[in-house]
């Protein structure tokens, strides 16, 4: 018996990184594992595992989202991990990196957690993704998003009780 045998897992930017090595983890402690990302040909390469399962998801599209949570009858744990870190500083900064970093790191985590918080089981669990190894002034868009993400965690976690958050 593994540690997530039952748990539902719904997991976004699934087929490389953070995202693929999370999503094997998971599967291979008994979890089935609803594994996302817009690149369906590396994506496909997750099949293979036992408790897999796939699905191409642009989660900057509204649409797609609320096409894919009708799928899904229950989720335990919501795995945000889809995010762009853009290098440099505010100076190197223009706005439709900007808008970019923003509209991927930030808005497609508050779709996600909006349409799926309904469907949050009783382990009350969503995760976001806040692995990065840059100082802050390298990469300022992405620690701006960063920010945003965390109040999205923290108001998110307050209203609605059904969500701890990590």
């Amino acid at each position: 018996m593994g540690r997530l045998d039952g748990k539902v897992i719904v997991l976004t930017a699934a087929a490389q990184g953070i995202g693929r090595a999370t999503a094997i983890a998971f599967a291979r402690e008994g979890a089935k594992v609803i594994a996302t990302d817009i690149n369906e040909s590396k994506l496909q390469e997750l099949e293979k595992y036992p408790g897999i399962q796939t699905r191409v998801l642009d989660v900057t599209k509204k649409k797609q989202i609320d096409e894919f949570v009708n799928e899904i009858e229950r989720v335990d744990i919501l795995f945000n991990v889809a995010g762009f870190v853009h290098h440099g500083t505010i100076l190197d900064c223009e706005e439709k990196d900007w808008d970019f970093s923003m509209n991927l790191n930030v808005r497609s985590m508050y779709l996600m957690i909006k349409a799926f918080l309904p469907k949050v089981s009783a382990s009350r669990v969503s995760v976001r993704n806040v692995g990065v190894r840059h100082s802050g002034a390298e990469i300022y868009t992405y620690a701006c998003s960063q920010i945003g993400q965390y109040y999205q965690h923290v108001l998110c976690g307050f209203q609605h009780q059904r969500l701890a958050l990590r």
